[in-house]
């Protein structure tokens, strides 16, 4: 068996000692460092420029809007920067009854906003959903559902491989290493009914990323018309499904789980090293150069910043295309409103306390691990339709309790913290600086966006003018609206083989290399 691939250490100019000494004109100057054990401030010390921290100031743009030339090393990111290698002492004794005390009253007062919110969720649900059940509106049946009954016996389990087994593939599980220490989950997609080419190689890989709250999971509760088993039967594809830091309980190679410093992250480190390391040891394990991505809301805005310059634009030169699903670069209208406009005047100092420092909201993780899949999915989806506007009204009914045993996933409040906080994408409208000329050189792969018109959450157009009018390195191969998608549907929804899947496996042909043209050969079923 070919053992896993190690991740060399990368030696760039974009390395994080680069960055934070070339990104200065998207930071406050004299930002404060944290007190990575209590996200207290302290002065900042000589020689400790690159102190660990839980969040320093609230990310601020530049005083002036005056368009300034880009240089090599200018970061496009408004936000923090976070050094992997500098770490404080153990924490003392008042700091750790200054966590545990933070850890104890921000559970109770995080837990009784989202019960509230539920309810609140609930009773709109109730309203809406009332007068449809005295008109008894029958589902809709598909005419390529005739297995209905089939997989209404399917289990509903959190084990990913179950899912693909009932679809005659397997699941392996593998481990990546980022360059600051974490481990992530990686899930290869298996078909027995794949060959190896002449060359010795399996067929093209594709790499799939999640969005925000959620994993892999994703992908595979589809039953036989799940995106990565469409991809491998129909593309002919090696099918491989990354997660972020922290999903699938995954750890740390110095720290703890309990450690406010492995919290300690916002969509900037997963573009600095986590994409990165799922990206290097793809190519590494396929013995390809190039690989397709597609990526979903967070899961394509993770990618998008980690191709701007400042960043890893080098990571364009692996890639044959970009898939942005529901690109999340810039915000929908959605954000205008209820919760947004009220978590966006939070300074950090105070979402702390409400929040703490570890991982976002733990109720919900408990209450992924304790309450029955029934229970759990109906307040899932009662929650996130209310806050998100994403609905079941594409789906088919049987699979939600599937979708939500791998939705939430644990995210870092800090990272809530930046989408959603002051000073945060909903704030900013934008997770780059719009001011900027520039964003994206010609390292940038083909490009084809998909966006739906029903989605409320995140906006294409504006990215859409941005790459006509600024952004003249990036190839657009395709921009799709999809009119009836909502901001899950282009993998969650029934008819979404017909709505895009053909069109995905065209924009992967057209643009992979021609010399690795090989495709497995499929045995007859």
């Amino acid at each position: 068996m070919k053992p896993a691939p190690v991740l060399p250490t990368l030696v760039t100019s974009d390395t994080p000692e680069a960055i934070e000494t070339s990104s200065f004109n998207a930071f406050p100057a004299g930002r404060p460092s944290l007190n990575p054990s209590s996200g207290q401030e302290s002065p900042n010390r000589p020689g400790s420029a690159h102190g660990v921290r839980i969040r320093p100031s609230t990310p601020q743009r530049r005083e002036s809007s005056v368009a300034v030339p880009m240089s090599p090393g200018r970061s496009s990111f408004v936000g923090t920067v976070h050094d992997p290698d500098s770490f404080v002492p153990p924490m003392g004794q008042v700091d750790k009854l200054w966590h545990w005390w933070n850890k104890f009253s921000s559970f109770w007062i995080s837990s009784t906003f989202l019960i509230l919110v539920v309810m609140w969720a609930t009773a709109a649900r109730l309203i809406a959903v009332i007068p449809k059940w005295f008109k008894g509106t029958k589902p809709h049946v598909y005419a390529w559902d005739e297995n209905a009954k089939h997989w209404e016996k399917e289990n509903v389990v959190k084990d990913i491989a179950y899912y693909a087994r009932h679809c005659g593939y397997d699941i392996k599980d593998e481990t990546v290493e980022t360059q600051d220490g974490y481990f992530l989950r990686m899930h290869r997609v298996i078909n027995p009914r794949h060959r190896p080419g002449p060359d010795g190689r399996g067929g093209f890989p594709v790499l799939i990323l999640h969005g925000l709250f959620q994993s892999s999971g994703s992908f595979v509760t589809s039953e036989e018309r799940s995106l990565a088993f469409w991809l491998s039967e129909h593309g002919g594809y090696q099918v491989f499904l990354g997660n972020n830091r922290a999903v699938f309980g995954m750890g740390h190679r110095h720290l703890s789980r309990k450690d406010p410093r492995f919290w300690d992250w916002t969509i900037r480190e997963l573009a600095m090293y986590d994409l990165p390391a799922l990206v290097e040891w793809v190519c590494l394990a396929t013995g390809y150069d190039k690989i397709g991505f597609i990526g979903h809301s967070q899961g394509n805005g993770v990618a998008f910043l980690s191709l701007s310059l400042g960043h890893r634009p080098e990571l364009g030169e692996k890639l044959s295309c970009f898939i942005a699903l529901a690109p999340a670069v810039f915000a929908g209208p959605l954000t205008h409103g209820f919760p947004f406009t009220v978590l966006n005047k939070v300074k950090w100092k105070s979402w702390q306390r409400i929040f703490g420092v570890l991982d976002y909201i733990p109720l919900m993780r408990y209450s992924y691990d304790y309450v029955p899949p029934l229970v759990f999915s109906t307040m899932g989806y009662t929650m996130f339709a209310f806050l998100f506007e994403w609905t079941d009204t594409n789906w088919l009914k049987r699979r939600k309790n599937k979708m939500f045993r791998f939705t939430p996933t644990p995210v870092s409040s800090a990272s809530i913290f930046w989408w959603c906080g002051e000073g945060g994408f909903a704030d900013r409208q934008c997770t780059m600086d719009v001011d900027l000329p520039q964003w994206w050189d010609e390292r940038f792969p083909p490009l084809a966006i998909y966006y739906g018109g029903n989605d409320y959450l995140v906006a294409a157009e504006p990215l859409l003018e941005r790459l006509a009018t600024k952004e003249k390195h990036v190839k657009v191969i395709r921009a799709e609206r999809v009119p009836l998608s909502e901001h899950c549907d282009f993998y969650w929804a029934a008819d979404a083989v017909e709505w895009c899947f053909s069109s995905f496996i065209e924009d992967i042909e057209k643009t992979r290399p021609k010399t690795e043209t090989l495709v497995p050969d499929l045995k007859d079923d």
